[in-house]
């Protein structure tokens, strides 16, 4: 195991190193990050990758026993709390401890681990969740980094089978997809791409199956498919896909000007990631 606190930005690896998979789990002291936790390990052991546990001394809910603690003997408290998590799972596990949850700071890591997902843990209750969650948030609608949000009462298998991805047949690059589709193709799973609009066209479904074969993604998959949602509203079609298909996970493609934009403002967000039954990746797109 091993600590890294940021300090400046990190340097790269060797050109043409090739890294194995890692997941950083963002952890705190409450239920979902655990189940997160839990998760992301059943996840890594199967395709030997890495964890890095990553907690924001901020936001602890150890921060009103310790306050009044020194710097280092608080940080060694909490370096001993998140230790406990580490040792709880089976897989090679790091851990960062981060003053603060900022766009500078994901980016360091990014660079630091060029890790396939942040793994964010979805509280069931709305008074369960924790400050750290919609500091996760505002970096995820920043467009810039591929997120795993595991729902606190998902018991499916973390090792998924069926994919549904979210199209509407409107182009798109992932950005910087390596990792990410990397992963996906380690776990091979079935495809499902799911389009969702008020009149369901045979075009619509064509175009859309032919985009997610642009971006890649259809090469990760042992099968793919499609299916055409009739619904008013991007959030209710895809919670009906997933209910009318054995998908065990949800793609996004997290873009700000298509139709599925409406995912990323943040009350819509908020109901999507409260009420999908399924974990949901999403993946950031180059507009």
């Amino acid at each position: 195991m091993t600590l890294n606190q940021i300090q400046n930005a990190p340097t790269m690896p060797p050109a043409g190193e090739l890294k194995s998979l890692s997941l950083i789990v963002l952890t705190n002291f409450f239920p979902a990050a655990h189940r997160a936790v839990r998760y992301a390990a059943e996840l890594a052991a199967p395709l030997g990758a890495q964890l890095v546990l990553l907690h924001v001394r901020e936001v602890s809910v150890l921060d009103g026993e310790l306050l009044d603690q020194p710097s280092q003997e608080r940080d060694g408290e909490l370096l001993m709390a998140v230790q406990a998590l580490a040792d709880e799972v089976y897989v090679p596990t790091s851990i960062e401890l981060v003053p603060d949850l900022q766009l500078s700071t994901a980016a360091a890591l990014l660079h630091r681990y060029t890790p396939a997902v942040f793994v964010l843990g979805q509280a069931a209750e709305v008074e369960q969740d924790a400050p750290v969650s919609q500091a996760v948030l505002d970096v995820l609608r920043s467009g810039e980094f591929p997120l795993l949000i595991v729902p606190e009462a998902y018991r499916g298998p973390a090792v998924p089978t069926h994919a549904l991805v979210a199209a509407d047949g409107d182009p798109f690059r992932l950005e910087h997809p390596g990792p990410a589709l990397q992963l996906l193709k380690q776990l091979e799973p079935r495809l499902t791409v799911a389009t969702v609009s008020a009149a369901a066209e045979d075009a619509v479904c064509a175009t859309a199956l032919r985009q997610v074969h642009s971006a890649g993604l259809a090469a990760t998959a042992c099968h793919t498919d499609v299916e055409a949602i009739r619904h008013q509203s991007p959030v209710g079609g895809l919670l009906q896909a997933v209910a009318q298909t054995p998908a065990d996970l949800l793609v996004l493609i997290a873009r700000r000007h298509s139709f599925l934009s409406a995912l990323f403002h943040r009350s819509v967000t908020s109901r999507l990631l409260r009420t999908c039954p399924v974990p949901m990746l999403l993946l950031p797109a180059a507009d």
